[in-house]
């Protein structure tokens, strides 16, 4: 009997060899449980009830080393430990050594913390008391810190927005393009051309010029040096390889689109109203995270009752697996793409909008029935 499949490495092999191999996914995932529903249990929640801080617009919240969690906040760097209790405040106003005015965002590492302010633009190492190891600043603009590699930081540079561009009085779509990039620890960029462009709408309001993201730069680090990108409005997932500077793959799915409507009341952190960018469809990928090697696409597909549809994709471009996954409170479709939400193995940190207005971190671990 033929089996086509054991072919299926050598055929990939030979496309890699004549450049970017694109692959579209089948209709249907390969698990024979796809659809199912699983669970959500909290086992953590952190309230400003406790004293010592105050939540006002979290944001960039991931799980610390202990079990707890870091969140940053405004003019906060909080860290709280496995019981959700605050441990201190790790944020150092000013423009010192290790002082800072804005954390844009930051990464985890054993014991380490390492802090990226873009503006004046510097890294930051502390350990997870706040105290300051060392700061250095790259030697070339970057815009967002991405993640670990080998040896070397994985970050993105961007273009900027033609703002003058913006005449027109019902706005204007602006293009950014996305450059990843190699930092040293010494602080030396070195940048590829891998570039991925995303959109921003743009408004001029009296006296103002207000703009928001139309589609986002959504990256998570995979094994082998390989990355995921999204970046687009449809379902195209990138697959790169930052060291050797190549597109490995793109990964597309034949998606049924959510149809955009206007949001009726805001759902995100803090009730911010934002521009209302015309569209026609939500943006099919709303968040990507890298989970035991593969890709969890979380979708625009949400079901008030199942939560929303998140499809498990492998680096190589198979579909795996899909399953829907309940959303925390307060986590509604139109601010899911920018809502504070992280899953890191099998858990959820998210920040929760409560009904009287508060703001809770909650802890959550992902279980499914057929385990």
């Amino acid at each position: 009997m033929n089996k086509p499949l054991a072919f299926l490495p050598l055929i990939l092999m030979a496309l890699a060899a004549f450049g970017e191999e694109s692959v579209t996914l089948p209709s249907k995932s390969q698990s024979p449980r796809a659809g199912r529903v699983l669970g959500i249990r909290e086992v953590l929640r952190i309230s400003d009830a406790q004293g010592g801080f105050f939540f006002k617009s979290p944001e960039n919240i991931q799980p610390a080393p202990d079990g707890g969690a870091l969140v940053v906040d405004e003019s906060e760097f909080l860290r709280f430990d496995a019981k959700g209790k605050f441990v201190v405040n790790m944020f150092r106003p000013g423009q010192g050594p290790g002082e800072l005015q804005q954390i844009e965002n930051y990464l985890v590492r054993g014991a380490d913390v390492l802090a990226f302010q873009r503006n004046p633009m510097k890294l930051v190492w502390m350990d997870r008391a706040g105290k300051l190891f060392r700061e250095i600043k790259p030697d070339a603009p970057v815009s967002r810190l991405l993640g670990r590699y080998g040896d070397r930081l994985l970050a993105a540079a961007n273009s900027r927005p033609a703002i003058d561009k913006v005449q027109r009085p019902e706005g204007e779509t602006l293009d950014i393009v996305w450059t990843l990039v190699l930092v040293t620890e010494g602080g030396h960029v070195e940048a590829t051309s891998l570039t991925y462009p995303t959109k921003w709408f743009a408004k001029r309001v009296p006296g103002a010029l207000i703009a928001d993201n139309m589609t986002f730069l959504l990256c998570s680090m995979l094994d082998d040096g390989l990355v995921a990108v999204a970046n687009e409005e449809g379902y195209v997932i990138r697959i790169a390889d930052p060291a050797k500077d190549a597109a490995v793959r793109t990964i597309r799915r034949d998606y049924r689109r959510v149809k955009y409507e206007p949001e009726k009341s805001p759902d995100t952190a803090g009730g911010a109203r934002r521009l209302a960018p015309p569209r026609d469809y939500f943006n099919d990928i709303q968040k990507i995270f890298a989970v035991d090697g593969r890709i969890w696409v979380v979708t625009s597909t949400l079901d008030p009752v199942k939560g929303v549809l998140v499809d498990v994709i492998s680096p190589r471009g198979e579909y795996l697996d899909s399953f829907f996954l309940p959303l925390p409170k307060g986590v509604g479709l139109h601010g899911l793409g920018r809502h504070p939400l992280t899953i890191s193995g099998r858990t959820i940190l998210a920040l929760e909008i409560l009904e009287d207005g508060r703001l809770e971190i909650v802890k959550y671990e992902i279980l499914d029935p057929g385990d």
